[in-house]
């Protein structure tokens, strides 16, 4: 069942272009979220934009369009000029699930890949008063008087997850699609929802415990939590999610944005940021970036089509 679940859970300056590397930027930069504010993308998106604003010394401002799993933000920043002004932060599953199950207008070809930012394992977690002990108390509530499992939209990395959890487990959980962040911390916590799949912050974050790590290692910053393997089902999901411009974007502008990038996460403010937020980093560049991000692209597509979630 690994594979079901191995979600990586992964031209040209044109003459007339008015941006280039001497003068850019002239002017702030928008960083889109397709997200609501507080949301998984959003966290890391503040934390780089601040460093990129630093090393720029011009603006950086970073705007929440949420709506549809994150494709109505992706859509927008894909018809937005490609200049370098336009620049969004966005996780996998909006770039590269949405696209093959929403038939959305962007795909593969509509971005130029900038840098990958953060990338860690998705745990299982419920409210910290839950009497969901562990993976057999979770399976008995969900056979038992059900369980709600929230998540973002339809199509999100939370729901393909909980799809696959109950083909794993043989489980029949209903999904709650929320705005993400704060709308599914909101279920959660109020006992309207049982359990999510989210990143290593959730309990800095939004006080959640965790039943499992869905990663084949148990992680350094929550070592005491089981790895889903560990409880007898293989589980791999890597969430990651980066920078991105549109197609088109003049290449001394990506190039300054790529070095802006490496340059922000390296710096030691970054660094305590993320780690007092427990979340993890993991850097790419561009020509890094792009290959992970085509590959991705094209594999998620084939392990949607094999759970059966796309015809």
């Amino acid at each position: 069942m690994r594979r079901a679940l191995g979600i990586v859970a992964a031209v040209g300056l044109a003459a007339s272009s008015t941006a280039s590397l001497a003068d850019y930027p002239e002017h702030s930069i928008s960083v889109m979220v397709p997200f609501i504010a507080g949301g998984g993308a959003d966290v890391p998106a503040r934390f780089l934009a601040a460093e990129m604003e630093e090393i720029l010394g011009s603006s950086v401002v970073v705007s929440n369009v949420d709506g549809a799993g994150g494709t109505v933000g992706a859509t927008q920043l894909s018809q937005a000029n490609a200049d370098g002004y336009s620049l969004g932060f966005m996780p996998v599953g909006t770039t590269t699930t949405q696209p093959h199950l929403k038939n959305t207008s962007y795909n593969a070809d509509s971005w130029n890949p900038i840098c990958m930012v953060a990338s860690g394992p998705f745990y299982l977690v419920v409210a910290n008063d839950s009497p969901i002990q562990t993976l057999d108390d979770f399976v008995a509530a969900a056979n038992g008087d059900g369980l709600i499992f929230a998540g973002a939209g339809p199509g999100s990395m939370a729901h393909v997850t909980s799809v696959a959890l109950n083909s794993m487990l043989g489980t029949n959980m209903q999904y709650l699609p929320t705005k993400g962040g704060g709308d599914i911390a909101t279920e959660i916590n109020g006992g309207r929802a049982h359990a999510t799949a989210w990143f290593s912050d959730f309990d800095v974050k939004f006080g959640w415990r965790a039943i499992a790590i869905l990663s084949p290692e148990r992680s350094e910053i929550h070592p005491d939590v089981p790895t889903l393997g560990e409880l007898g089902h293989e589980a791999d999901v890597a969430v990651w999610m980066g920078l991105f411009a549109p197609a088109g974007t003049p290449e001394d502008v990506v190039a300054k944005l790529d070095e802006t990038c490496e340059a922000a996460v390296n710096t030691d403010r970054f660094v305590e940021n993320m780690t007092k937020a427990n979340r993890e980093i993991r850097h790419m560049n561009s020509a890094e970036f792009s290959a992970f991000f085509k590959s991705a692209y094209e594999m998620n597509g084939q392990l949607l089509r094999d759970a059966g979630l796309v015809k």
